[in-house]
């Protein structure tokens, strides 16, 4: 599961500089018109939303792991009774 998350991570990561790097049509895409037409808060704007699709990916799989391992010990640690 561990393996799944940081997979998770990873893959959004190239898919952001895939779309920068290549220029298909996606949020990296809008990333790169923004920057190249000096519109920096929009830029911004989109890394953040970025981290936030980010954050919620870790925590969608986080809570996906706490239900099917909740007979492993590491992850009975974490669960308050």
């Amino acid at each position: 599961m561990t393996g799944f998350r940081l997979g998770a991570a990873v893959a959004l990561i190239l898919e952001i500089t895939g779309e920068l790097v290549i220029g298909s049509p996606g949020l990296g895409k809008q990333i790169a018109v923004a920057q190249s037409s000096d519109a920096v808060p929009a830029m911004y704007a989109l890394v953040i939303v970025f981290g936030l699709i980010g954050v919620i990916v870790n925590v969608a799989v986080r809570a996906v792991e706490r239900r099917v391992l909740r007979w492993h010990p590491s992850v009975r640690r974490e669960v308050v009774s």
